[in-house]
């Protein structure tokens, strides 16, 4: 007769398989899943970086030489300040350097340029037919009198030429009571040291741009790899950024004057009173403001490939050529975005390049687009009860003017302005695409 202990014994063992057998199930469970997720992350990864690079290259590469030019050496040489100690209006000044930034001197139909000898090569006369390019620092001035070079007297001489030129093709003007029209010359020399500072004629949205075949560059030797580009950006007649030191009413500041000192290097521009911001330092916090504060939410920044996206951003006749990846290169962040609440952004650069549209938007966006829900942003001005816009110099409504940077490189930099689709190009073949006359490269 069996005893309990005995029946026990095998009931133990048997238990005691049962759970090893069950626990090694969960283990072996446990290491699939983990080999899962450690083989989808990596397809995952694969298919985000790695696959677009043997699918379609341009999702990796510029949309063009233009875009990268603008980028990279455009933004970080542009800087935007006050015109003064607590003005609210800006200005903007180039960081020229030796061997890198590419000048021109271009003679135009009331402007002659007087030079020295040596610098003549450099100007570009009004009927030239290609434009003279330099990586050389030079700059134009008011014409002064040297031991070296009387441009004082050289422009007399052609004040008077031109003036009798004029005279001789209206010998009636006296009687006809015409005035003569106005002529400014210029002094082109050769800047000391191996960087200068020069007045920006504007905000640099879009910045001069000459294609390879309509410049001549007279360097002895390539000095950037982007001097090889299929086109260049190029500063056309600089003239220096002086600034002046003032006091009035008590009230000391600075301000911009022709007659005013000049920045001695690129460490005194940053760190004067005026607090210089470059526009690349302006897009990337326009870039970060977007996202803290939620514009990605309501708006899109993509242009799709539907008849109502590319005729929106574009016209009937023209339409706009849809979002690629290689768009959003230069960004931290990528908005896409999938509701459009507020209207898609991807080619406001374009649509919407007025500064003082986007100011009475951003302060009252019900006034500047009827029927809009969008909420007030006044603290992005100096109206800011959180305190964190207002500033006595430097760049005044900084929070609007970073947020203002950033949208204007929307739909502005996908190709260079000759070939441009808003100019009624359409580089992609849009149209073609969407009736079907024609289908993306491979």
């Amino acid at each position: 007769m069996s005893t309990p202990e005995k029946h026990s014994k095998p009931q133990q063992q048997s238990i005691s398989q049962k759970i090893y057998g069950f626990m090694h199930g969960v283990e072996l469970s446990a290491v699939l899943t983990v080999v899962g997720i450690i083989l989808l992350f990596s397809a995952s990864i694969f298919v985000v970086l790695l696959a677009p690079r043997y699918v379609d290259p341009t999702w990796t590469t510029p949309s063009s030489p233009f875009q990268v030019q603008m980028y990279e050496v455009s933004d970080p040489n542009i800087y935007v300040s006050s015109t003064g100690t607590g003005s609210s209006t800006l200005q903007y000044l180039y960081h020229l350097k030796e061997n890198y930034t590419l000048l021109a001197f271009h003679e135009l139909d009331a402007v002659r340029i007087v030079a020295p000898p040596d610098l003549e090569k450099y100007i570009t006369k009004v009927h030239e037919p290609q434009l003279k390019l330099t990586s050389t620092l030079l700059m134009l001035r008011p014409p002064q009198r040297t031991e070296a070079f009387d441009a004082i007297a050289a422009a007399d001489v052609i004040r008077k030429e031109f003036q009798s030129d004029w005279e001789s093709k209206h010998p009636k003007w006296k009687e006809e009571g015409l005035l003569r029209p106005g002529f400014d010359v210029v002094e082109l020399y050769k800047v000391e040291g191996k960087e200068a500072f020069a007045v920006a004629s504007s905000e640099g949205a879009v910045e001069n741009w000459v294609e390879r075949g309509n410049f001549k560059l007279l360097d002895d030797k390539v000095q950037q790899p982007y001097h090889s580009d299929v086109g260049v950006i190029y500063i056309n007649n600089p003239m220096e950024y002086r600034v002046m030191h003032i006091v009035m009413n008590d009230q000391e500041g600075w301000q911009y004057d022709p007659k005013g000192e000049s920045l001695k290097n690129f460490e005194e521009l940053q760190n004067h009173p005026l607090q210089f911001k470059s526009k690349a330092e302006l897009i990337s916090y326009g870039e970060h403001i977007y996202a803290i504060e939620g514009c990605w939410y309501c708006h899109t920044d993509q242009t799709r490939t539907l008849v109502q996206d590319v005729v929106l951003n574009g016209s009937d006749s023209y339409p706009a050529p849809p979002s690629t990846a290689n768009e959003y290169i230069y960004q931290k962040i990528t908005f896409p975005g999938t509701r459009r609440i507020g209207p898609d952004i991807s080619r406001v650069g374009i649509k919407r390049p007025s500064r003082d549209w986007h100011k009475g938007h951003f302060w009252s966006p019900k006034t500047a687009s009827e029927g809009s829900i969008m909420p007030s942003f006044r603290h992005f001005f100096d109206y800011d009860p959180r305190g964190t816009s207002k500033s006595e110099a430097g760049v005044p409504n900084y929070k609007f003017e970073a947020i203002f940077q950033y949208l204007m490189t929307k739909g502005t930099r996908i190709t260079p302005p000759t070939q441009a689709w808003w100019l009624g190009k359409d580089p992609v073949g849009t149209k073609e695409i969407i009736e079907g006359r024609r289908t993306l490269p491979p």
